[in-house]
């Protein structure tokens, strides 16, 4: 799918709403991707599929209702679909008993692999049981143990050319609202955010960071403290769809304008992104090649067990739009 999207001369995301039909994409642009396709025999290099008697992958995700894991369990499914797979699904609610539990009851059904969006807390509980099971494993999205197949997108250099973004329009107190404690995903996009600062020679003030638990709810509460305190930020970037749904509420309910009183930039593009008003610059990842990059690894990992563990970073996209105020384009991560 890179090669597709270099040939295209367009993202790795926009090749995988073409190819996967989930998001319209202009004539032009669709024509232009599924021409390269063709040219590059992109189908025909698909893994090979599984052999008649039908495969089974577990996935455990945090969440089904999410809109970014509606969309991965899309991949995920066509993928195995395509290699003759079929796939148990079953959610953790970020809860790290009720994942452990999920795959152990995946685990007893004699699954053939796993498919894994780890909690803050699987090392403890879910990481010993799936290296006694000795099961193909691969995690997904959050890149916890390079012991393991893995695969997710490009988080740091992705969240600090937006701030820099931010940062060049002459912003400098930037806002952020911070995803789940504990996981890699915000790790890695607090630690983007705070590289743009340095790189820029400004300090982080502690007091403009607030934790959102990676929740609407979470997202809400953390913007209504942001909104109320004696020194609001003049920007503010947002580490998560569902935070970044309960920040624009939050923001509606105050009277805040966007971008005039405050600036809004986002991790995850969210299909309503370029229809709301303003339209929400954000960071897109890749989720369906992230899904099917997934299966892959998992059929390459059940045809060569012993080969070494394989961490796959895919290239995140920024969506330049109104929110952040700007008129210059982000430069690409």
């Amino acid at each position: 799918m890179s090669s597709v999207a270099t040939a295209a001369g367009v993202s790795l995301t926009t090749v995988s709403h073409v190819l996967n039909r989930t998001r319209r994409v202009s004539a032009d642009t669709r024509a232009r991707v599924l021409e390269a396709a063709e040219a590059l025999g992109y189908y025909d290099q698909r893994v090979a599929r599984a052999q008649e008697s039908k495969l089974t992958i577990g996935v455990v995700l945090p969440a089904m209702s999410s809109p970014y894991f509606g969309e991965l369990i899309d991949s995920i499914d066509a993928e195995a679909a395509r290699c003759g797979a079929t796939v148990l699904l079953s959610a953790s609610n970020e809860d790290p008993a009720k994942e452990a539990a999920a795959v152990r009851a995946l685990l007893d059904r004699d699954v053939d692999a796993l498919i894994l969006v780890p909690t803050s807390g699987w090392r403890d509980r879910t990481r010993p049981l799936l290296r006694d099971a000795r099961v193909a494993t691969v995690l997904a999205d959050r890149l916890e143990d390079r012991g393991f197949d893995q695969v997710g997108s490009e988080n740091t250099l992705a969240t600090r050319r937006l701030i820099e973004h931010l940062i060049g329009a002459g912003h400098t107190r930037i806002g952020m609202i911070t995803g789940l404690t504990g996981l890699s995903t915000s790790r890695e996009r607090e630690t983007g955010f705070r590289l743009a600062h340095e790189g820029a020679g400004l300090a982080v003030d502690p007091a403009l960071i607030w934790d959102g638990l990676s929740t609407v709810r979470g997202g809400f509460a953390a913007a209504e403290e942001m909104l109320r305190g004696p020194h609001p930020p003049s920007a503010v970037f947002c580490g998560n769809n569902n935070m970044t749904m309960g920040l624009l509420g939050a923001i509606r309910r105050a009277g805040v304008r966007v971008p005039s009183d405050l600036a809004v930039v986002a991790f995850d593009d969210l299909e309503w992104a370029d229809i709301v008003t303003p339209s929400v610059t954000s960071i897109a990842q890749p989720f369906h090649a992230m899904g099917n990059r997934a299966v892959q690894l998992v059929l390459q990992r059940l045809a060569d067990p012993r080969r070494e563990p394989r961490t796959v970073r895919l290239p995140a996209s920024i969506e330049h739009r109104e929110s952040c105020g700007c008129h210059a384009p982000v430069p690409a991560a």
